[in-house]
């Protein structure tokens, strides 16, 4: 595989390229890349999009209106939280400040009185100057006492009064707790021995004075109502769940709801975050595939048709997965598209195709990490095992592969997960059923996609190799020499790629297609000549040059009229390189001694091999009619006529540009001498049998 794709590449790279066709690519490259943008977006768009309800409160819906993902009921939750945080009572501080500011404006009061005392004054001066230095609204019954208590009397209402102030105020007041206050403070002066008016101007003057001192914390309560909503567990909708039941007018809440979750058709902010986001999470994934093929695949990413290829598989298999999703999310088939770019492009680029798709239909699936990672190890899993397929069947393997790999990933999340066992059950079906579906569309779309981009693959080549095919067939009815020349260098190629790393199906493939130029004239070569007479022998060696010379030509119409894939035209084009037909020339120079001939004119058009592939054909071409002309082959004779015929093939430089190195031809040479000694190995002769013929005939 890998083989064809350099081999279609090389000859992008034979062209020299101009500014116009370089900027041509560009713009084509840019252009798969847009296309492949909107799709996708398009895609993901139109399965990520939830249904919207033009609904107003009373309304009556006509069916259930239900949640298609898992989500958080934000309207219930937030009254939870409301009513959590009006159950946590304020919290206050105790201000031992003002207890001590109501006590100094006691001793206020009290030392008024006794500088009033003290003056000269008769009994009405005395109290309206003490109305005006106490301020307080004191009864005109505390003043007169006050005024006539002695000395020992006012000290020991003033120490009591501070007491009970003291007593009351720290248990604390609070803003609305002063009526409670004043009960508490009537209380505590019953149980002091003071006579009666002394204790109601006590408590007359602590009316006046006392005051909260309990001040509102507002941090800790914000801090305490904060820790409650938090401890609030949130009201949770499952998929599926009724949100609007069918038939039932629709309550406020139930369009709050509908709000919250972005389902209303008045609500747009929720169509532009949700494209927004797609549209981002698109970029991203296509950001990472570019990134990977500049890097590690840059032949790929300067052919524009593999691009488009890439781009359509991926989008196709997105397609497929948004129409299978109805049936099972276990059921989508990330596999096939894996298995068809490792087989049309490579098995490495397969893989980062599988994670780009994976997150894909994750996305699509309502962030369904299950799938997604079900979906990314069957793509990787098909990746791997069609990345050398020999025959059909290779692929239903690994549908069988990619099935069992994705029951195993399906058991292992279920039994993390505490899935019933009903349920793995059924999950696991539609797993395996992934596997072979993915390999019957691998299957169905391969040829088409093989066609429409002109890309030879191996499952095209085995194809190509069946005995039965049309071109095969009549190069075994009308060339039969031919025929069975082309089978045997086939196997001498298949085995010399083998040893050299090659690609043994394109090199047996294109053996068996190399001499198809050989129909148009098959009784002038001489595997195909039944008796002795020579065509030749009445041509001149100029004339006989051409005709041999023209099976190259005539192979490239025949190839094209069957519509053979270019990689094979190659082997018919180049399995002679720019060789010279030696015996031909030296017939020429043997008849005309005194004239110059152009060696040219002796010399295949060429190109020269340009792979590994189609140099060990022209190999493998020399070997087999060299050793066929032997006598009496033996091993050593062989390798020795094997060495020698690379050798001159070397020294004439028709290896010059197919990548071979001397240690890949001396791994060549020991492969061919190996298959033609069991080819043409000495047999043991039977003199007696042969006489018995011999009297029968």
């Amino acid at each position: 595989m890998s083989v064809i794709l350099r081999r279609s590449l090389s000859k992008i790279k034979m062209k020299k390229p101009n500014i116009k066709l370089l900027s041509d690519c560009v713009f084509q490259k840019f252009a798969v890349g847009v296309a492949f943008f909107l799709a996708m977006t398009v895609l993901m768009l139109a399965n990520t999009f939830p249904r919207k309800y033009d609904l107003r409160v009373g309304d009556v819906v006509q069916e259930d209106i239900i949640a298609r993902k898992d989500a958080i009921d934000t309207v219930a939750t937030r009254k939870l939280q409301m009513a959590a945080a009006s159950s946590v009572p304020e919290k206050y501080t105790l201000d031992q400040n003002i207890t001590r500011e109501v006590k100094g404006k006691v001793t206020e009061i009290f030392n008024a009185v006794r500088d009033v005392q003290s003056g000269g004054m008769d009994n009405a001066a005395k109290l309206k100057s003490l109305k005006t230095m106490i301020p307080e609204n004191l009864s005109d019954e505390t003043y007169s006492v006050l005024l006539n208590l002695s000395g020992p009397s006012l000290k020991e209402l003033e120490t009591v009064t501070k007491a009970v102030i003291e007593t009351v105020m720290n248990d604390g007041v609070k803003e609305d707790s002063i009526d409670r206050a004043k009960a508490l403070i009537i209380e505590e002066f019953k149980s002091t021995s003071l006579p009666p008016p002394i204790k109601s101007a006590g408590e007359d003057i602590a009316f006046s004075v006392i005051r909260p001192n309990m001040i509102f914390d507002k941090e800790a309560t914000e801090r305490e109502q904060k820790a409650a909503m938090e401890s609030v567990a949130p009201v949770r909708i499952t998929k599926g769940q009724v949100l609007v039941e069918k038939g039932k007018p629709v309550t406020a809440e139930q369009i709050e709801l509908l709000k919250e979750l972005g389902l209303l058709a008045q609500d747009n902010s929720t169509c532009f975050t949700t494209i927004l986001g797609v549209m981002l999470l698109v970029l991203i994934l296509e950001l990472i595939l570019v990134l990977d093929l500049y890097l590690f695949h840059r032949n790929i990413f300067e052919n524009v048709s593999y691009l488009a290829l890439l781009a359509l598989v991926i989008a196709s298999t997105l397609f497929f997965s948004t129409v299978f999703k109805t049936i099972s999310n276990f059921l989508i088939p990330i596999a096939a598209g894996s298995m068809l770019i490792s087989i049309l492009i490579s098995p490495s680029v397969a893989i980062i195709a599988s994670f780009v798709m994976s997150i894909a239909v994750g996305a699509i699936l309502d962030n369904d990490f299950t799938t997604a990672l079900v979906a990314l190890v069957g793509g990787i899993t098909g990746a791997f095992y069609t990345k050398k397929v020999l025959q059909r069947s290779d692929l239903t393997k690994a549908g069988g592969f990619v099935g069992l790999v994705n029951l195993l990933v399906i058991l292992g999340m279920g039994l993390m997960n505490n899935t019933s066992i009903w349920e793995m059950t059924r999950q696991s079906f539609w797993g395996i059923a992934n596997g072979f579906l993915s390999s019957i569309l691998t299957v169905g779309l391969l040829p088409f996609l093989e066609n429409s981009f002109g890309i030879t693959t191996s499952v095209r080549l085995l194809e190509l190799s069946n005995p039965n095919q049309p071109l095969l067939r009549r190069l075994l009815l009308e060339a039969p020499g031919t025929y069975h020349h082309s089978i045997i260098v086939g196997n001498l190629a298949e085995a010399a790629a083998e040893a050299v790393g090659g690609d043994s199906l394109l090199a047996r493939v294109g053996a068996s297609y190399h001499d198809i130029g050989k129909l148009k004239r098959p009784y002038f070569f001489i595997e195909n000549q039944l008796t002795s007479d020579n065509p030749h022998d009445k041509l001149n060696a100029t004339l006989s040059a051409l005709i041999i010379t023209s099976h190259v030509k005539d192979g490239i119409e025949i190839a094209r009229q069957y519509k053979l894939p270019p990689i094979i035209q190659d082997f018919i084009a180049q399995h002679h390189g720019t060789s010279l037909l030696t015996f031909f020339y030296k017939k020429a120079l043997e008849n005309d001694a005194e004239k110059k001939l152009e060696e040219n004119s002796f010399r295949y058009e060429g190109p020269k091999p340009q792979t590994k592939e189609v140099a060990i054909v022209m190999l493998a071409d020399s070997a087999e009619a060299a050793v066929r002309s032997m006598t009496k082959p033996t091993p050593g004779k062989i390798e020795g006529l094997v060495r020698q015929i690379i050798k001159e093939k070397l020294a004439d430089g028709q290896l010059d540009e197919s990548n071979l190195t001397l240690k890949d031809l001396d791994k060549i040479a020991a492969a061919f001498s190996k298959v033609l000694t069991g080819i043409f190995h000495s047999r043991i002769e039977y003199p007696e049998k042969l006489k018995e013929l011999e009297r029968k005939g």
